[in-house]
């Protein structure tokens, strides 16, 4: 058993998490893998990262935010980690037959009802009132499914405000070019949630209908999003690399129906350079 997690991407829905967060997200998906981490050595692995990062304000807005700020990942090689991409601060496991399972504590900042820098929300939404913010337990289980390419899903169950209800996504992470110092990944994603994470995101109940203008909508639970990542990483050295990556999402389902969505279709982008020691 070992205790290094292959690196991976999986975006979630703007209305999930800070903008802020998206850009780190979005440029962090191809940092380095240690060799000795993934040999089991117990070497410990940082990267430090400077990003900038567009996205839509909320799930289904046609209003869109660019943001940027630093971004940290740590991985202290005994499978304790900090790493947005694997939910927040946790413990990891990758197993020897390709399977891997991590647990991490994470905090989701909910959504506002008026515009504000790097957190989920618009003004095209007043009168609907504030998500609150919620910390989450995010549980992964994946594998290999053929040479570097895994798949894997993910669940994130409110700890707080349990009344958000939980969410979860299955990825599809697969390396398409490597060649020299460059590589490039293309990541499809699903997207669901429960019927109370559809109400809290989606729907408009009676109280939210006459405080907005939205006509009351019950969101039933299910699939609400699938999103598609092509993520570029330009490797300088051993310590220094630049990130790209650009991608889209598409509403489906009750999520796509909803009155408070102005485009089922959206896009999301983001670059930066990383430090890794």
């Amino acid at each position: 058993m070992l205790n290094r997690l292959p690196s991976r991407f999986s975006p979630r829905l703007a209305s999930h998490i800070s903008i802020a967060c998206m850009a780190v997200l979005l440029t962090a998906s191809l940092l380095p893998v240690s060799a000795s981490a993934d040999e089991g050595s117990g070497e410990s692995t940082y990267s430090l990262s400077l990003n900038v990062g567009v996205a839509p304000r909320y799930a289904g807005s046609k209003q869109y935010a660019m943001t940027a700020g630093p971004g940290i990942r740590a991985d202290f090689g005994n499978g304790w980690f900090i790493d947005p991409l694997q939910g927040g601060a946790g413990y990891a496991m990758r197993f020897l037959n390709g399977m891997f399972a991590s647990a991490a504590l994470s905090y989701d900042a909910g959504r506002t009802d008026r515009n504000r820098y790097g957190r989920p929300g618009s003004d095209h939404l007043k009168g609907m009132g504030d998500i609150k913010g919620a910390f989450l337990g995010v549980f992964t289980l994946g594998g290999k499914v053929w040479g570097d390419t895994t798949a894997s899903a993910t669940f994130e169950v409110p700890l707080n405000h349990r009344e958000r209800g939980w969410s979860g996504h299955l990825d599809l992470n697969a390396p398409v070019v490597q060649w020299g110092a460059d590589t490039i990944s293309v990541n499809p994603s699903l997207h669901f949630g429960s019927r109370k994470y559809m109400q809290t995101y989606f729907g408009v109940t009676p109280q939210q209908s006459a405080n907005s203008g939205f006509a009351e909508y019950d969101a039933k639970g299910g699939a609400n999003a699938a999103s598609l990542t092509v993520a570029w990483r330009h490797t300088f050295s051993r310590h220094w690399a630049l990130q790209t990556a650009v991608g889209t999402t598409r509403l489906v389902g009750n999520a796509a129906k909803s009155p408070i969505v102005q485009n089922k279709q959206s896009y999301f982008g983001g670059t930066g350079i990383v430090y890794t020691f």
